[in-house]
Formats: structure tokens, sequence, C-alpha cells
């Protein structure tokens, strides 16, 4: 295998995930900007049942693109912007996404030429997969289910429709009357018989009270004429049910297909890097990982038990020697994105995908970060390590960065990504309003982003210094977290000194416990704010 060869074929990751993506994200906000026809009596905002389905392709493109479906991505966005230009009448829309179909189709022209060529730089080698193919997976049992569902949704649209247009050949048409505008958003309006009825129109701020509104009105079912009821979202939901069945059903057909005939295999050395996770290793370079749903026990533990890692990981005992790791076969499409075989001594142990190597998939091994932390300073419990003024006004200017999406929200109510990146803002701001970490006579709370851990001292096997960062290990399969450049330069040796003055008296029976932060409650409160604004 020519390996650096067959790296640099690789189509870079940041092409599809920030150039495709963004693009989208572009597209898609020139086009709602740009779509500003009224809806009015003479010309109403009818529903459009091919353009419902269209969505379909329009929603999937980013989501395939940024979960590593490059080919299916791109022919999503193809497909799009071609229906775009046929369905919609806005000369906006029409070139924002047709230039987007343009690189999407670039790229996948790309990617083919890319996979061809990495294909070509593994080797020569080919085998025939042992044994018969597996049973089909579970992947099999939601396609059919998710068909199942498809088709329900599209019988649900038909009935409601069918209902609809039983109304509207019996309705009569009335001049109503605008008599409250509620919340920005809801306009209710009263018949010359004094019934009241309430619509949410698309666009709320251009109605007053005392406006006229034609409605068709049969007994208590009352519809706008200008926007008439839209039920089309059933044909979404059905459509989107249908592709993700087929594109579960198209990857189960590519791991079955890898018994048809001879596929390319390397011998590779396999590191778990997880529980489920494991790199792939070929003349000491690292060039992909594999994920698998069970762990299979390629690696020896590398220590006998946790108390063992404790002593370890504290500086107490030399680590363990490791033992060379395992050589597996791969055997499939060897290409990012592939479908492989895993052998192991002529038995297929598991199917994958070949991802890339990302930076977070470190190979675990007895060589430790950082340097081990011993007891030193001591500290008056209960005490706590508070950011310092730099997170602190890091925190300020992300607040600011959420109150101003909020603000931006009412001018571009359409720019949904505003309301996600307030959210990310008000996430990090609670954050750097946080202690560190707090130290008590009994535990240490950890806060992170999502959770705050808090570790009874008999469960923390010790704290590495790496930088101004503290690496501390704990619980029974030895978590590590690392904390953000603490200001304080002696909280790891108060840390330990507050272990050591514990560890005196026993405290049995206590565990690790994990909560949600507050921050994630704020965020939420945030969502929450902005959707209603």
């Amino acid at each position: 295998m020519d390996v650096q060869r067959w790296q640099a074929a690789a189509v870079p990751w940041w092409v599809t995930k920030v150039g495709l993506v963004g693009g989208w994200i572009v597209a898609f906000y020139f086009a709602a900007s740009a779509n500003d026809a009224p809806c009015t009596a003479a010309q109403p905002c009818v529903p459009d049942p091919l353009f419902s389905l269209a969505v379909v392709p329009l929603l999937a493109t980013p989501l395939l693109l940024l979960f590593g479906r490059v080919l299916t991505g791109c022919a999503m966005g193809v497909l799009f912007g071609a229906l775009d230009i046929v369905l919609d009448g806005s000369a906006a829309a029409n070139v924002a996404f047709g230039l987007h179909a343009g690189a999407c189709a670039v790229v996948a022209a790309w990617t083919i030429r890319s996979r061809a060529d990495q294909h070509e730089a593994a080797g020569a080698t080919l085998v025939t997969l042992p044994d018969m193919p597996p049973q089909r997976g579970v992947l099999r049992i939601i396609a059919v289910l998710l068909v199942v569902f498809g088709f329900l949704t599209f019988v649900q649209y038909n009935i409601i429709n069918g209902e609809i247009e039983q109304h509207v050949a019996k309705a009569s048409r009335v001049e109503a009357e605008v008599v409250e505008v509620k919340n920005t958003y809801e306009v209710w309006v009263e018949l010359p018989d004094r019934q009241r009825a309430s619509f949410e129109p698309l666009a709320p701020e251009t109605y007053q009270v005392g406006d006229a509104v034609p409605v068709l009105a049969d007994g208590t079912w009352v519809r706008m004429v200008n926007e008439p009821e839209d039920v089309t979202w059933w044909l979404t939901l059905g459509g989107a049910a249908v592709f993700l069945a087929i594109v579960f059903a198209a990857r189960e057909r590519r791991r079955r297909a890898l018994w048809t005939g001879p596929v390319k295999a390397i011998r590779v050395q396999a590191h778990p890097v997880g529980p489920r996770r494991i790199m792939l290793r070929h003349n000491k370079a690292d060039i992909a990982t594999v994920a698998t749903l069970t762990d299979l026990g390629l690696e020896e533990p590398l220590y006998h038990d946790t108390d063992q890692f404790g002593r370890v990981w504290r500086g107490e005992e030399d680590p363990p020697v490791q033992l060379d790791p395992v050589e597996i076969l791969v055997a499939g499409e060897w290409h990012h994105g592939g479908q492989v075989a895993l052998v192991v001594e002529g038995e297929v142990v598991a199917t994958s995908t070949l991802s890339r190597v990302r930076p977070r998939h470190t190979v675990h091994s007895a060589h430790l970060p950082g340097e081990p932390v011993t007891a030193g300073t001591p500290v008056e419990l209960p005490s706590a390590v508070w950011p310092g003024d730099r997170r602190r006004t890091e925190g300020v200017l992300l607040l600011l960065g959420a109150a101003g999406a909020l603000i931006a929200v009412k001018y571009y109510p359409d720019l949904i990504v505003l309301g996600f990146l307030g959210v990310q803002c008000v996430l990090s701001a609670v954050t750097r309003f946080q202690p560190m970490l707090r130290l008590d006579h009994n535990s240490v709370v950890l806060y992170t982003g999502i959770w705050t851990y808090r570790v009874p001292w008999a469960q923390l096997h010790g704290v590495r210094r790496t930088g101004p960062q503290l690496m501390l290990a704990f619980g029974p399969h030895g978590d590590v977290l690392t904390t953000p450049h603490l200001p304080d330069p002696q909280a790891g040796e108060k840390l330990m000194w507050a272990r050591a003055r514990s560890l005196i008296a026993d405290h049995p029976g206590e565990r690790v416990t994990r909560k949600l932060n507050v921050g994630v409650f704020v965020g939420v409160a945030y969502a929450v704010l902005w959707a209603v604004i």
C-alpha cells in the first residue's frame, strides 16, 4: 500500500463539511430573503405538493454532507438545484441553488476520482471473504418499518386533503374583520355571524385591527382565501421516511456485496481507541478508523485493574510494557466512506465503514500525558477555582453576542442560523461564570459545558499536569477529563492535598455522579425565548 499516495488522493474534509455546507446555508439565506411575494386573494399562496417532496433533498443535503455521506449528499444537492429551477419562480433562489448544485456536481466528480485513486493506491491484493454473508441486519428491518410509515403518512395526507376539498366545495366566501393580533403571530378575525377564528399567516405583521380578510366558511370550518390550509408537510414527512429507508437499504446492499466476489484487502495493525472504535495503522501511519457495534476484544487490557491504573497515573508505579498490536485483514472498498469487513484468523468479525482519522482519535498506550502532580499545597475546604479575568471578559462578549442574535431575529426572522449561534454563545458564556473546580470535604465537582461531575475523593485516581491544564482520572473505568486553562498554578497540588486528607476517613459506597450543567437549562430557555420572539 502506498500510504502517502492513498492519503493525498482523498478529498479534504473541509471541502464538504465547510465548503458545501456553508454554500448551502448561503443559498438558503438568499432564497429565503428573496421569497417575499405577498399572498393575496387574487394570487393565493397555494400549497405545492411536489415542492413539499422536494424539501426532502433540500434538508438532506447538509445533513448527509456533515455525516460523511458525500456522494449521496452531493446527489441530493444536484437534485434539489434542478427541482428549484423547475418549481421555484424566484430568480435569486434559482441562481443560489443552481450554483450550489454545480459545486455539488464538481465535488461529486472529484470524490469519484479520488476514490478510484485511493483504491488503486491501496495495492493489488485481492481476497474472497470466508463464510457466507451475514444475516440481514437491523438496518433492513428499520428500512421496512420506514417504508410502512411513509405509506401511512401519504394515506393520511390524502384523507386530510380530501376533507379540505370537500369543505372548500361547500364553503361560502365572506369578509371577516381582524379583531385582535395576539403574540405577534396569531391573527383573530370575526365573521358576520359573530363567529371568531384564529390564523397564523405567513406575514402577521401586515395585519391590523379593523382590516377586512376574505375567508371561506363551512360551519365551524374557516380558512383564509389568500392562504389555504397547507397539509403538504405530511408529504415531506413521508418522503423523508422513504428516503431514509432507501439509504439504509443501499448501505445494507453494499455491505452484503462484499461477498459477491474478490475484494481489495490489506493487513494492518488494529489499535482500539475506544470500546467500539479501532484505529487502523499501516507502516506506522494512521490511515483510517472503523466503528463497530461491539468491543471486538482485539487487545489485552493494558492494566490489570483500576488500582494499577491509578498507581501508574499518579506516578507511583512504572507503566506496563505494551504488547505488539494485533494485525487484522481489512477487505472491501479501500477509500474513505467505503464498506469493509474485518477478518481475524480467517473469520469475519465485523463490517464497518472506513472513516477519516480525527484529532480526538488518540491511541491508548502505556504513555501517559503530562507529569503527575503530588500533594503539596494545603487549602481551606470548601474551596473553588474560578475563571480568570480573561474568561470572564469572554463570557461578557458571548452574552452580548447572544443578545445581538435575539435583536437580529426581529429583523431577519428567516435566518434560523442566528438561533443556533445564540444558543452556542449562551452555553459558552455560562461556563465562564461558573467555578472550574469546586472542592469540599467529600468530593471534587468538575464543571464542563454539558455535564457536572461529582467525584468522591476515593474515586479520584490522581491528577496530571499538561501546561496550564489538569487531567483528572476518576471512576472505575479510569475516565479522564481535561480542565481549561486554570488561573491558579497550584490547583493540582491543592486537589491532591484534599484527596490525601479525605482518604484518611473511609467513605465506602460513594459513586461518581453526573447531572446536566445549569448552562443546558439556560440554553433551552434562550432557545424558547428565541422561538417566541
